[in-house]
């Protein structure tokens, strides 16, 4: 939940007292700076059948509204698409005007059931934000407010580059987070395998994973570092010159989302690699910031390696401050929704 920075940032600046109300799944003691943290254990195992997930998230909504019923509180934030699908009745029957919603992936809203559900929260919300305006393509109409994922207290550790990598010295391709999408990363490591123009970098969960990989398969241009805190984000960002944002297409969760390394690469000054018939690859080309893997052939590695080779950095630089720009201008619509129902309550 790295991400409710957003909002846990503000509140602390305006000395307003918040609790959190989460669900463990990790076994982690996560340390956030709220007034009261109150957690439900419910420690996942991948074996467990679904229906005894589910009942284990629904035993979660029982434990939260407990708290919210006795607690009295003045606004709730809902942070993530499970959740508003949870508690949509609950919300819109209880505290309708006095909560806001904020929608970062795809959640079935194309099932008549969940849409409706959907609606109704929604239209209830003192307000709503999405992550990604490509999202309305499956959401209720509604005014959304987008606000981007921009996680301050990491990105503010974050040295701009001033020039890209110096021709000769091979081009860091690094994917830094959550480490997924395996078959598609083995592709781009066997397709990399020691040409010494280019390094594969994973930083994160999972890297191990893919460090096995390299290992039997005798791919020794790559670097890999397995969990580590939000915290230290910005230092692996560093030691990269290409972010690796190939996590695939034709699924609704990944066609039409906005991922934050988009907000590490500009922020970086770094080029990111898209895929195609996405809206990461829209906004891509829309500010010029990346390079879209259509296929996964020498060939790709050849224009890959063309087109980095050739950036002019003055111009790539100033797309990165065009498109920040509008992110800070789409944040400034969300922090007056936050003035006015939130902190003038």
């Amino acid at each position: 939940m790295s991400m409710i920075s957003l909002y846990t940032e503000w509140l602390l600046r305006d000395n307003i007292d918040f609790d959190i109300i989460y669900m463990d799944k990790y076994g982690e003691n996560e340390d956030f700076p709220a007034k009261n943290k109150y957690v439900f254990k419910n420690i996942i195992n991948p074996n467990n059948p679904r229906w005894y997930k589910a009942l284990q998230y629904w035993k979660f909504k029982k434990f939260a509204v407990n708290i919210l019923n006795n607690n009295y509180y003045d606004f709730i934030i809902v942070w993530n698409d499970v959740a508003i699908f949870m508690f949509a009745n609950y919300l819109a029957s209880r505290w309708k005007g006095k909560y806001c919603l904020n929608i970062r992936d795809y959640c079935y809203q194309k099932n008549i059931f969940i849409f409706r559900r959907f609606q109704k929260v929604i239209n209830s919300s003192a307000f709503t934000t999405i992550s990604s305006l490509g999202y309305k393509i499956f959401l209720p109409p509604y005014n959304y407010l987008q606000v981007h994922s921009l996680n301050l207290p990491v990105l503010k550790q974050i040295i701009p580059r001033s020039s890209l990598r110096e021709l000769g010295k091979p081009i860091r391709i690094g994917f830094v987070g959550y480490v997924r999408f395996y078959d598609i990363n083995k592709r781009l490591l066997d397709i990399f395998k020691n040409d010494s123009r280019f390094e594969m970098h994973f930083y994160g969960s999972h890297a191990d994973v893919l460090r096995q990989y390299a290992e039997e398969n005798g791919i020794a241009n790559t670097a890999f570092h397995d969990s580590f805190p939000v915290k230290d984000t910005a230092k692996f960002l560093q030691r990269i010159d290409i972010i690796n944002n190939v996590y695939g297409n034709n699924s609704m969760s990944l066609d039409y989302a906005l991922s934050i390394k988009l907000y590490h690469g500009v922020y970086s000054r770094m080029p990111i690699l898209v895929c195609p018939n996405t809206y990461m690859e829209q906004i891509s080309k829309e500010y010029q910031l990346g390079f879209t893997v259509t296929d996964y052939t020498s060939e790709m590695k050849e224009n890959l390696y063309e087109w980095y080779t050739h950036i002019n950095f003055e111009k790539f630089n100033m797309s990165c401050s065009q498109f920040i720009n509008k992110v800070l201008q789409d944040n400034q619509n969300f922090e007056s929704a936050y003035q006015k129902y939130i902190k003038e309550i």
